[in-house]
């Protein structure tokens, strides 16, 4: 019997593919015998293609519909089926399902029907699908399920080279070009409905093979199509489809299937472990550098668990045409080992073109690692003091926390004051030695100079192809003068921005182009900015200005502001509710009085520049002008930035303008903030540290200079040689600095008080010790006085350090540990903080008392002060070196008077100063101790838990993503490629790489 075939033409959108498809209806070698149309794109001239090839029926729809429910539309159009004596039913009946875009070959649909007729068990056929873009490649060819139900082509972007001729019997064919017998489709009821986008025909299929019917492809039957299936389920004119649509709905069919197939006990584990399930493929999509599948997960599963009657109407669908069981299609899935073979080709072919697209850079073995072993070499020399040194301290270091449990318990928010960004930092560093966190800091001390020059060389390798410059670099950062003068400072927060700048530079140079390298970028981004405050408005419009540079990567760049926002949202909205915002800014860490700043020394690169300027005048003769040994010193240095700018002047310099513009504004940093005090110590108003800004100049100078090197090619190492040398002969007496005795750095107990005090506080951590230090120039007289402080248990460390607490003195109140009383009416209407100030300036006025009472003698009893104070030992401390005779006399005086006063029971000296004990009958402190600047004991706060959950969290997300998964592969080279392009090297366009403009795309089709 001559079958009859109806073709179903489904309509979304027009123009050429349309037009090029109802050419080919007319010209089929056999002809439909009847032809229904679907209008489903809402559009005249769409209307009136349609309409022009006269079709038996013509249905108009919505746009809004799947394809199973268009279709569902055309057959409702039909004339019942005829009534034959065919043991298979109405066999002579077929439907041909076609797209807009979807263009069959003149005989194809004669091959589709020739295939069927001489196999009557055959209920569907498909036929090749070729991309009409390329008409010799492969769009799909058949369709398949892997063993946990994904779908997947058994043949896609492939070249037809009729290696795939051979295969018949599939699981599923694509909905394109399908030829399905019409009384099978009603007797498995069609498409589903709730698959409207992709995996409707595998699971059309799936059906049919269950319902003991046969889907065969036919090679020699071709259709050419335009738009992928999601592509086409997509409105718009034309549309777009990004890759984390379509695979947010090739998860969500592929879970919804997986109920629907599932035996009727297995649903509800099944239905639990949907989220859970949407968790661990989070994880790896992040593990995978895949990130913005993560949101699809969730909302895949969210979807499929809460899709009402949808899965029960497809297991009953599925139950009413079942007929065979489920082994009868397990032949047909495709096996584990060409899934994973499938996702190797895949990755390959992923990193292969990366790595086509990266630039070349140069080979850091052996040069690159001869510059690290030396600069580690010089770096062990110079810290050989700290050599065996549990902790250090000094400047702005202290012990960082006695063990990990209060290392990481100074995370948590208290009532007081939220925990500073750099506290993250600091419980990172102390995690890398668990068994004595300070020692953390000494090996960080004896690394740094090494350190520095790793981190330097990966980030003039973005930059230059040749290792010679990224060697100068690598050496001119690790003995710059920001870092050695920060290490001989103690300045822990400056030495650790100093080495994550380089890092945060070549990571942010990649971060257009690499999900890894975005994430790494967000985490030092957090770390300098958390370690360096001052460096956050020039890195926010560093960030802005490689937005607009890559406009098509805004998405991706955007993510590197989490982490940081993470850590700083609680203290900015501590610091902005207390109106003190400009407290964001301050130096976290111990509050250390900073050197000398001038705008000259600034312009050298010293934040200090009589460190270097008393050596050089000594080497001088007597009566020699001191313009003299600066002109010397500007000699020395001056051969960086006249290289950098040299640079601008070179062929294809350009690379040269990002670094000099982060140049620049680490210059305007440190001039703005130069000057600038937010928190006061010992009555002294503490300048900003200038050293993170001055290093940001250095770094930019120093990437600019080696650009210029690099183009210099074989003259280049003349200029190279004099920056290093110039370079490291003005460093000389800040590199000695530890050796000579002239740092501030010295090596530590564990600890800050003395052994005495630290053994009873391991039984009453609660415990108070005053402190009491002579200095000179205290308040606004400039007048010699005593500095007061209470510290709790074994002494000061890093870890309790805030900043909210040190900078109250931007509220007009002084800060904790002072006698200066604030102006009450400056903090009246600060509601909350208000009430926290003045209890503060109470808890002063009471120290101060105590003070006065102390130092002098005055017979009153303090017992009562004490107490309350919950203080047990005074500690004298010895005036510091540059303190002038009155401190000294000033300690002579309090030493008596504290000899004199009957609460206190001498001890005798320590190594950190002299020691009293309060007396028994007095030392019965209370357990609700005062809080104060050093020894923070306050009840944590509401929610403080929640809000560092949320931050570990975010944190450990970014980390995932930034962890890398792969081997880079290394492209072979010739030496000739250092000094020439290679024949397919741009050279107009070498700028439009890792520091340029973005000029990369990922485009991807096909399944996920």
């Amino acid at each position: 019997m001559h079958p009859r075939v109806t073709a179903v033409l489904i309509a979304r959108r027009g123009g050429e593919p349309l037009q090029q498809t109802l050419d080919a209806l007319t010209e089929q070698s056999r002809h439909p015998d009847h032809l229904v149309v679907v209008d489903a794109a809402g559009d005249d001239d769409v209307t009136a293609a349609l309409a022009s090839i006269a079709p038996t029926q013509f249905v108009t729809a919505g746009a809004a519909l799947g394809f199973g429910e268009l279709v569902d539309r055309a057959v409702a159009a039909l004339p019942a089926p005829e009534q034959t004596s065919s043991p298979y039913g109405g066999v002579e009946e077929w439907l041909w399902l076609l797209r807009h875009d979807t263009t069959p070959d003149s005989r194809t649909l004669e091959r589709l029907l020739a295939a069927v007729e001489i196999a009557p068990s055959v209920a569907a056929a498909g036929p090749k699908q070729m991309d009409a873009a390329h008409p010799t490649m492969i769009a799909e060819f058949g369709e398949t399920m892997t063993a946990y139900g994904a779908g997947i082509a058994l043949a896609e972007r492939e070249l037809d080279q009729a290696q795939h001729d051979r295969t018949s019997d599939v699981l599923a064919v694509g909905e394109a070009g399908m030829l399905v017998r019409r009384s099978t489709w009603h007797d498995v009821e069609g498409f589903d409905p709730a698959l409207p986008h992709v995996d409707a025909s595998l699971d059309l299929g799936v059906r049919i093979r269950l319902a003991g019917h046969r889907i065969v492809v036919v090679p020699h039957a071709r259709i050419f199509v335009h738009e992928s299936t999601p592509l086409f389920a997509r409105n718009g004119t034309p549309p777009t489809l990004p890759p984390r649509v379509e695979a947010r709905w090739r998860r969500r069919a592929q879970l919804h299937r997986r109920l629907v197939y599932a035996p009727l006990p297995a649903v509800p584990l099944h239905w639990l472990s949907l989220l859970p399930l949407a968790l661990l493929r989070s994880i790896l999509h992040l593990l995978r550098k895949r990130p913005t599948l993560v949101l699809g997960e969730f909302v895949a599963a969210v979807a499929v668990a809460f899709s009402g009657t949808a899965v029960s109407s497809a297991r009953s669908r599925l139950a009413r045409s079942r007929k065979v069981g489920w082994a009868a299609i397990e032949p047909l899935r495709m096996p584990r080992d060409e899934v994973r073979r499938r996702r190797a080709i895949a990755q390959d072919a992923l990193l292969s073109a990366r790595e086509d697209d990266r630039p070349p850079r140069p080979d850091f073995l052996p040069g690159g690692g001869l510059i690290v072993a030396v600069l580690a070499l010089i770096g062990a020399i110079a810290a050989s003091p700290l050599f065996g040194a549990p902790a250090l301290l000094g400047g702005a270091l202290a012990p960082l926390a006695p063990d990990l449990a209060t290392l990481w318990g100074g995370l948590t928010a208290t009532e007081d004051a939220a925990a500073d960004p750099f506290a993250f930092v600091l419980a990172l560093l102390g995690t890398l030695t668990p068994w004595q966190p300070s020692l953390s800091l000494v090996v960080l001390w004896i690394a740094a100079v090494p350190l520095a020059g790793l981190s330097a060389w990966w980030a003039a390798a973005s930059l230059v192809r040749r290792a010679g410059p990224a060697a100068v670099a690598a050496w001119l950062w690790a003995l710059s003068p920001t870092l050695l003068v920060s290490l001989a400072e103690g300045r822990v927060a400056a030495v650790v921005a100093h080495l994550a700048l380089p890092w945060l530079v070549a990571s942010a140079a990649r971060a257009p182009r690499s999900w890894s390298a975005a994430a790494v970028a967000g985490l030092t981004a957090a770390i300098v900015t958390a370690a360096a405050p001052t460096l956050v408005p020039a890195l926010l419009l560093a960030w802005v200005a490689w937005m607009v540079l890559h406009p098509r990567r805004i998405g991706r760049l955007l993510t590197l502001i989490v982490p940081a926002a993470a850590l700083w949202a609680p203290l900015l909205l501590d610091q902005v509710l207390r109106g003190t915002p400009l407290g964001l800014l301050a130096d976290p860490g111990l509050p250390s009085t900073t050197g000398e700043q001038s705008r000259v020394g600034l312009l050298l690169g010293w934040p200090d520049l009589r460190v270097v300027l008393e050596p050089v005048t000594a080497l001088l003769p007597v009566g020699t002008p001191p313009i003299i040994a600066l002109l010397i010193v500007a000699a020395l240095v001056a051969v960086l930035p006249v290289l950098a700018l040299l640079a601008l002047a070179l062929p294809r310099g350009r690379r040269a303008l990002l670094p000099l513009g982060l140049a620049a504004a680490g210059l305007l940093t440190a001039l703005t903030v130069s000057g600038m005090a937010l928190v006061t110590e010992g009555g002294t108003a503490v300048g900003l540290d200038v050293a993170p800004a001055l290093g940001l100049y250095w770094l930019g100078l120093t990437l600019a200079a080696v650009v210029g090197l690099d183009r210099l090619r074989r003259g280049a190492a003349y200029p190279g040689l004099l920056a290093v040398l110039g370079g490291t002969a003005v460093v000389l007496p800040v590199l000695g600095a530890l050796l000579l005795g002239t740092a501030a750095v010295a090596p530590s107990p564990d600890r800050t008080l003395p052994a005495l005090v630290a053994a009873e506080a391991a039984g009453d951590p609660a415990q108070g010790t005053l402190v009491l230090t002579p200095v000179s120039g205290t308040g606004d007289a400039g007048q010699t006085g005593l500095a007061a402080r209470i510290d709790r248990g074994t002494g000061v460390t890093l870890i309790e350090q805030r900043t909210m607490l040190t900078t109250r003195s931007l509220l007009g109140s002084g800060l904790p540990g002072t006698s200066g009383e604030g102006d009450l009416g400056v903090v009246a209407g600060s509601g909350g903080a208000a009430e926290a100030t003045l209890a503060a300036i109470a808890e002063r006025e009471q120290l101060a008392e105590l003070v006065a009472n102390l130092a002098a003698p005055s017979g009153r009893d303090v017992s009562e002060t004490l107490e309350a104070l919950a203080v047990r030992f005074v500690l004298l401390a010895p005036p510091s070196a540059a303190s002038d005779d009155a401190a000294g006399d000033l300690a002579a005086s309090s030493s008596a008077a504290l000899d004199a006063t009957a609460q206190l029971e001498p001890v005798g000296d320590t190594s950190v100063g002299r020691l009293w004990r309060v007396a028994a009958d007095g030392s019965a402190a209370d357990d609700s101790a005062v809080d104060d600047s050093r020894g923070v004991i306050a009840p944590e706060r509401p929610g403080a838990g929640a809000i560092l959950s949320t931050q570990l969290g975010i944190l450990t997300l970014t980390l995932l993503l930034a962890i890398p998964t792969s081997l880079r592969p290394r492209r072979p080279r010739s030496d000739s490629a250092l000094d020439e392009p290679a024949p397919t090297f741009d050279a107009d366009d070498e700028f439009e790489g890792e520091f340029g403009a973005d000029s990369s795309s990922a485009p991807t089709g096909g399944r996920s």
